[in-house]
C-alpha cells in the first residue's frame, strides 16, 4: 500500500486541476458579459445624447447586469486564484483591472443617466421660463465631480494592465480604446469643474449679477473678432435670467461720438478718444472685454460684471440643432442661412431702419436659441467649439471666474508660448463689410539652427474674393456696400523676435515693432480691389523656436491663433531642421517631407492646436 506522502503530488495536480477547470467554467462568460456591458454603456451614451432618459437608465441598467457576471468571474475566487497560476496569472489579473475600469465607467454611466432627466428630460427642473433652478444645478455640479472621481478611477485601473501574458495583445488594445475614450472625458470635467462650482454665483445665487452681451459681425474684422452689431445688458439674479434693452451698434446714443474711458494699461491699441464699437481692436478678449465694458460704461453708466460675446456664424451654428428662426421684419431664416441672412445681405436693404431692427433682432434670437427647445448639452458643445475658432468668448472681472472660463478655452485668450508662434489677424480699416468675403493663407517656412533658433519667412496671402458692386455709379471704396478691402493685417509674433524685413505685394516697405504684453507685431494697412490678391511679408529670427535635449535632439514647439472669420485662415507651414538631424514620428496633422523636413497644411484654423516635432542626430 503506497504512503500517503506518495499520494500527496497527485492529489495536489488534481486539486490544482480542478481548481483550473473550476476557473475556466467561471471565466468562460466574463468576454461575452465584458462585450454585452460595453455596448449598453455605447447605447446609453446614445439615448443621453438624444435625449431620452429613459433609453439610457434601461440600458445602463442592462450593462450592470452584464458587469455583475464579469465582477463575479474576475473578483471572486476563480479570479483571486487564476492571477497566481504560472503563465495565465498575468493575464487574469490585466483581465480583473479591465473588469474594475468597465464596473468604474458603469457607475459614472448611472449616475450619467440618473442625471439627465433633470437637465434635458421632460420634467426637467433645470431650466424653466427665464429662470435656472440653482438647487438643480448644485447637484448637476456634485454629480459631475463623482463621475469625474469613477472615470479617474477607470482610468487608474487601466493604467494598471500590464499586457505582457497571454493574449497579451488584445488586453492591450483594449486599454488603449478605453483609455482613448476615459483619458479625454476625465480631462474635459476636470477643466470644467471650477467653472462649474462658480456657476451659482455666476448666476445670481449671491446676489444680482449684470453682464454685457455683444453680437459680433465678422463682415467687420477687428483683431478680436468681429465689430459689434449690437449690445444688451443681461440681468440674473438668484437664477432668473432677464435681457434689457438691446442696442444698436451703429445708432444707439453715444456709439458713434468719440469717447473716453479708462484704457486697459499696456494696451497698445487705445489711443485718445476712441468709438465704442471700436472698443475691442485688441486681439486677445481678456484685454478687450475690459475695453468694452469700460466703452460701455462711458455711455451707459453702468457696471458689468462681465462680458458675452457672441459672433454670427457661431450663433447661425446654435439654429443648426433648433431649427428656423423668425426674425420680426425680416421673416424666416432657416438653419444654417443665419450667417448670409444677418451679414451676406447688406445689398438687400435699401432701408437702413431696417438693417438696424435687424441687428437689435439678435441679442433675443441668441437667448431664445441658448435656453429654449432643450438640446443644452448639445448647445453648450458648439459654444464650446465656437470658443475654440474666437467666435464666441467670455470675459469676467470676478477673477476666480475668469480662470475657470480660461480653463475651459473660452476666454479668447493668445496663447502665451515662448516658442514659435503664429497668430495674424484683420482689421477693416474703414467702415466696409468686405471681411465677408476676405480669404487668407498664412505661409510659414521655418529653418532651425542647432541651438534652437531660427530664421522664419512668413508670407500672409489674402484674395478679396467679392462679387461685382452692386449699384449704380462707381464703388465708393468704404461703407456698406463697397467691394474694396482696407485690411490693417497684424501679424503677432514669436515672443523674442526680431524682424529684419517687411513687404507688401514684393516692395520693401517701412515698419515699426510695437509690444503687445510681450509679444512683438507689426501693422500694416493694405489696400484690396476687388477680385485683387496681395500679400504682406516678414522676415524674422525667433530665438527660441526649439529646445536642445539631451542625446542630441531638437525638438520644436508651435502654437498657432485663429480668427473668428467667415472663411476660417488656412495654414502652411514647413519647418526644416539643421543638415544631420533625422526626424522621429510627426503628429498626425504633419507630413514628413524628408529626413529633417516636416509640413503642416490647415485649410479652415478653427481651433488653437499646439505641435512639438523632434528630431535626432544619429
Amino acid at each position: 500500500m503506497r504512503s500517503l506522502s506518495s499520494l500527496r503530488k497527485p492529489v495536489v495536480l488534481l486539486a490544482a486541476a480542478a481548481g483550473v477547470v473550476a476557473i475556466g467554467v467561471s471565466l468562460a462568460r466574463v468576454p461575452g458579459a465584458a462585450e454585452g456591458a460595453r455596448a449598453e454603456l455605447d447605447a446609453a451614451a446614445a439615448a443621453i445624447q438624444a435625449g431620452d432618459p429613459s433609453a439610457a437608465t434601461e440600458a445602463v441598467d442592462r450593462a450592470r447586469d452584464d458587469v455583475d457576471v464579469v465582477q463575479v468571474g474576475l473578483q471572486g475566487p476563480a479570479g483571486v486564484l487564476g492571477q497566481w497560476l504560472p503563465v495565465v496569472g498575468t493575464s487574469v489579473n490585466d483581465a480583473r483591472q479591465l473588469g474594475d475600469a468597465l464596473d468604474a465607467l458603469t457607475t459614472a454611466a448611472e449616475l450619467g443617466a440618473g442625471a439627465a432627466p433633470e437637465l434635458t428630460g421632460p420634467g426637467s427642473t433645470f431650466f424653466t421660463g427665464d429662470r435656472v433652478d440653482i438647487p438643480t444645478l448644485r447637484r448637476l455640479t456634485d454629480t459631475a465631480v463623482k463621475v469625474r472621481i469613477e472615470l479617474t478611477r477607470a482610468g487608474d485601473s487601466l493604467n494598471r494592465i500590464d499586457g505582457t501574458g497571454p493574449g497579451g495583445g488584445r488586453i492591450d488594445g483594449a486599454r488603449d480604446e478605453a483609455l482613448a475614450r476615459v483619458v479625454p472625458l476625465r480631462e474635459g470635467l476636470e477643466s470644467a469643474e471650477p467653472l462649474l462650482e462658480e456657476l451659482p454665483g455666476m448666476l445670481g445665487a449671491d446676489g444680482q449679477r449684470k453682464y454685457l452681451v455683444a453680437i459680433l459681425n465678422p463682415a467687420e474684422l477687428l483683431y478680436s473678432g468681429g465689430t459689434a452689431l449690437s449690445y444688451a445688458p443681461l440681468t440674473v439674479d438668484d437664477g432668473s435670467v432677464e435681457v434689457g434693452e438691446t442696442v444698436d451698434g451703429t445708432t444707439g446714443t453715444g456709439m458713434f461720438g468719440a469717447q473716453h474711458w479708462r484704457k486697459v494699461k499696456g494696451n497698445p491699441f487705445h489711443r485718445g478718444r476712441l468709438k465704442v464699437p471700436t472698443a475691442a481692436k485688441a486681439p486677445s478678449w481678456p484685454v478687450s472685454g475690459e475695453e468694452m465694458l469700460n466703452a460701455w460704461r462711458s455711455i451707459r453708466g453702468r457696471n458689468m460684471a462681465g462680458l458675452i460675446a457672441i459672433d454670427v456664424v457661431a450663433l447661425g451654428r446654435l439654429t443648426e440643432i433648433t431649427g428656423p428662426i423668425d426674425v420680426a421684419g425680416f421673416g424666416r431664416i432657416e438653419p444654417g442661412g443665419l450667417v448670409e441672412a444677418v451679414v451676406g445681405s447688406y445689398d438687400e436693404f435699401e432701408d437702413t431702419n431696417e438693417r438696424r431692427a435687424l441687428n437689435r433682432s439678435l441679442v433675443p434670437v441668441f437667448r431664445d436659441q441658448l435656453f429654449n427647445g432643450g438640446d443644452l448639452a448639445e448647445k453648450i458643445s458648439i459654444l464650446n467649439t465656437a470658443a475654440q475658432g474666437r467666435h464666441f468668448a467670455l470675459f469676467f472681472r470676478d477673477d476666480a471666474v475668469q480662470a475657470a472660463a480660461d480653463e475651459l478655452g473660452m476666454t479668447g485668450d493668445l496663447s502665451d508660448t515662448k516658442h514659435d508662434y503664429l497668430g495674424v489677424f484683420t482689421q477693416n480699416a474703414v467702415a466696409s463689410k468686405t471681411d465677408y468675403w476676405q480669404k487668407r493663407v498664412l505661409r510659414s517656412r521655418v529653418q532651425l539652427a542647432p541651438d534652437g533658433s531660427a530664421e522664419v519667412r512668413l508670407r500672409v496671402d489674402i484674395h478679396n474674393d467679392t462679387p461685382p458692386y452692386a449699384f449704380a455709379g462707381a464703388d465708393p471704396r468704404t461703407g456698406y456696400a463697397t467691394r474694396w478691402l482696407n485690411a490693417s493685417i497684424g501679424a503677432f509674433l514669436p515672443k523674442g523676435a526680431k524682424v529684419s524685413g517687411v513687404s507688401v505685394r514684393g516692395n520693401p516697405v517701412d515698419f515699426v515693432v510695437g509690444d503687445y504684453f510681450g509679444r512683438p507685431f507689426v501693422r500694416q494697412t493694405v489696400v484690396f480691389p476687388p477680385q485683387s490678391r496681395g500679400d504682406l511679408v516678414l522676415t524674422y529670427e525667433v530665438p527660441a523656436a526649439a529646445v536642445v535635449g539631451e542625446g542630441g535632439s531638437l525638438s520644436y514647439r508651435l502654437d498657432a491663433d485663429p480668427q473668428g472669420m467667415v472663411n476660417p485662415q488656412g495654414v502652411d507651414v514647413t519647418v526644416t531642421w539643421p543638415k544631420g538631424f533625422v526626424l522621429g514620428d510627426v503628429p498626425e496633422d504633419w507630413r514628413q517631407v524628408d529626413r529633417r523636413t516636416a509640413r503642416w497644411r490647415e485649410p479652415a484654423l478653427e481651433s488653437s492646436p499646439s505641435f512639438e516635432l523632434t528630431a535626432r542626430t544619429p
